[in-house]
């Protein structure tokens, strides 16, 4: 059980259980969430870290209890800074709990990670495909059936921001920005702005390729240290470009490489030009953790995220994670 105390007061039974059960499903949530339906049955020996009250427990807690939220039922009621409504999604709901704890709670937030080992897993290409990103995101699908993954996006224009249902108007930039507070405090931050698809978390990427240019080299490797000693996740899948500054410092922190080569045109040239360059600048490191794949070519790729896990393309990289995997193990 967790020691933070998410107090949801209100009288509405039945809505604060499936809630509670909602909040409670998620093993990332960092509250254990206690319902009370009436103000006496609040026990002030309890650590609670977070009260979220409906208008009649918010009128009697106001001016009494700090980090107070209310959860607002109707358009007019009692006003409040902070306010949560209470008809939207639990998603919804968790999130901005998150948010707001993770910009008002004291050094006590800082949160030890629950697994160790955490692997990076970086897929990069000199080989100019936008494959790249369905290959990224099918790899993070088909391991998170067993193991919990984020997928961080680092590609200019990577289209999935129309692609993908529930992203907020947060992106990576704002995460990578969240690093110069509270850096104990980023999973909180990280929980409120992820999304889900087939089971993969990910966070929104960068909406400008400007903003994703002036990201610095320091920053990344901060990132990617932070998202790794958290140990929230079993893996970090990083969809990188040459856009992200510092890239082969980048490349370096990665457990594992991924690289889809061609041998048509260019392909073949580039892919060697991007090997002597490693060489020449004694990075050799990052070549012997790479795993190149020369895809065959698939009649038809997938044109939204619903084809994808029944693509061509989706068996193929089933049969890459399985082979990586008995190389992990």
């Amino acid at each position: 059980m967790n020691d933070r105390i998410l107090a949801v007061c209100t009288a509405d039974e039945a809505y604060a259980k499936r809630l509670q059960e909602a909040l409670s499903e998620r093993e990332t949530f960092p509250f254990s969430v206690f319902i009370y339906n009436k103000p006496d049955q609040l026990d002030d020996n309890k650590k609670i870290s977070l009260y979220l009250a409906d208008e009649f427990f918010y009128e009697r807690l106001k001016g009494h209890k700090e980090d107070l939220i209310l959860l607002k039922g109707k358009e007019k009621g009692p006003s409040a800074d902070r306010y949560i409504w209470k008809y939207q999604s639990s998603v919804q709901i968790r999130k901005q709990l998150l948010d707001y704890y993770s910009e008002t709670a004291g050094e006590e937030a800082a949160l030890s990670g629950g697994r160790r080992g955490t692997k990076v897993i970086g897929i990069f290409s000199p080989v100019a495909k936008s494959i790249q990103t369905s290959f990224s995101l099918l790899m993070g699908q088909f391991l998170s059936k067993r193991s919990k993954v984020l997928y961080l996006n680092l590609e200019p224009f990577s289209g999935l921001s129309t692609l993908m249902s529930g992203s907020n108007n947060r992106d990576l930039t704002d995460l990578v920005y969240y690093l110069d507070g509270n850096t104990d405090r980023l999973v909180y931050k990280l929980e409120s702005m992820v999304g889900n698809v087939n089971g993969l978390d990910y966070v929104s990427p960068a909406f400008s390729f400007l903003d994703l240019g002036q990201i610095s080299e320091e920053n990344w490797i901060r990132l990617i240290d932070t998202l790794r000693n958290m140990g929230s996740y079993d893996h970090i899948i990083l969809d990188l470009s040459e856009m992200v500054r510092g890239l082969l410092n980048v490349l370096r922190k990665c457990d594992m490489i991924y690289t889809i080569a061609d041998r048509e045109g260019f392909a073949l040239a580039r892919l060697e030009q991007y090997e002597e360059l490693l060489h020449s600048l004694e990075y050799d490191d990052i070549k012997e953790r790479t795993y190149k794949y020369d895809l065959p070519v698939f009649k038809k790729l997938p044109s939204s995220l619903e084809e994808l896990p029944y693509s061509d393309l989706a068996g193929y990289v089933k049969n890459v994670v399985t082979a990586s995997e008995e190389l992990w193990a």
